[in-house]
């Protein structure tokens, strides 16, 4: 993957968005990167959806955090599909990433929207976990629900280092052992995740008589999608690939 370290920690979760349209060529763009997931993984079924706002229209389905939400990508899973969930995390992230470099903010949104309103086919065994907001930035029209929330989640910054799990002594050993550790672990502070919880960590364990970085979260089944969130951020910056699942391994080139 060709993102680097400084774009993903540069993006921010964008709450307010001005009314423009974007440029077709955008729009080209994020139709790719949704054909992309869909046509590489089982049981994901992306869709960007411009210039329809129902999801997100009227105070009631919003709770005031959004405003001009005109743009978003709809996160469909099929959820008998492995690790369905972790993998619309990673393939968001990456369409995140992509509109971000675009000069796009974004925010994922798991709950103050409506599904009923998304526009575009769902099948009955198919679910919506999340869509993705996007559009151009619009800072100063920020709501102050948004404020808030914002401050919020500052509160709770945490350093690199916190996503590993190990004494201080085992961090060493790690960091030497695995010189791109620092560059993941930064990588996976700077994932979004829901209400700012941070779930994923990175630890060293065996797997097949080898030491390998392993990934898991707090609570699998309430973050699959952070942790594939999380999974994609240090793939971006560290050549190599992720086993799915929880506790499932790295593997660097």
């Amino acid at each position: 993957m060709d993102f680097s370290l400084a774009l993903l920690e540069s993006r921010h979760s964008v709450r307010s968005f001005a009314p423009t349209p974007l440029d077709r060529s955008i729009i080209n763009m994020l139709n790719s990167e949704a054909t992309y997931t869909n046509s590489h993984e089982a049981g994901l079924n992306f869709r960007f959806c411009p210039d329809d706002n129902a999801p997100f229209r009227g105070f009631a389905r919003s709770y005031g955090m959004f405003r001009n939400v005109n743009n978003y990508l709809a996160c469909i899973i099929d959820p008998t599909f492995d690790h369905a969930l972790e993998r619309a995390g990673f393939c968001a992230q990456r369409f995140v990433i992509r509109a971000h470099a675009a000069g796009l903010g974004t925010c994922f949104v798991g709950g103050s929207f409506s599904r009923a309103h998304v526009n575009t086919p769902v099948e009955v065994y198919e679910k919506i976990p999340f869509v993705v907001a996007c559009g151009i930035s619009d800072v100063e029209h920020t709501t102050l629900m948004a404020r808030l929330f914002s401050r919020m989640a500052h509160r709770k910054v945490r350093a690199p280092r916190d996503f590993f799990d190990g004494n201080d002594a085992e961090y060493q050993a790690a960091l030497s052992r695995f010189p791109w550790l620092d560059s993941a672990l930064r990588a996976v502070a700077s994932a979004p995740s829901a209400l700012n919880a941070m779930p994923v960590s990175l630890k060293v364990t065996q797997v097949d008589g080898v030491e390998r970085i392993v990934a898991y979260t707090s609570n699998p089944d309430k973050y699959a999608a952070e942790l594939g969130i999380a999974k994609f951020n240090v793939q971006a910056v560290v050549p190599g690939f992720w086993n799915w699942g929880e506790n499932a391994p790295f593997f660097p080139d």
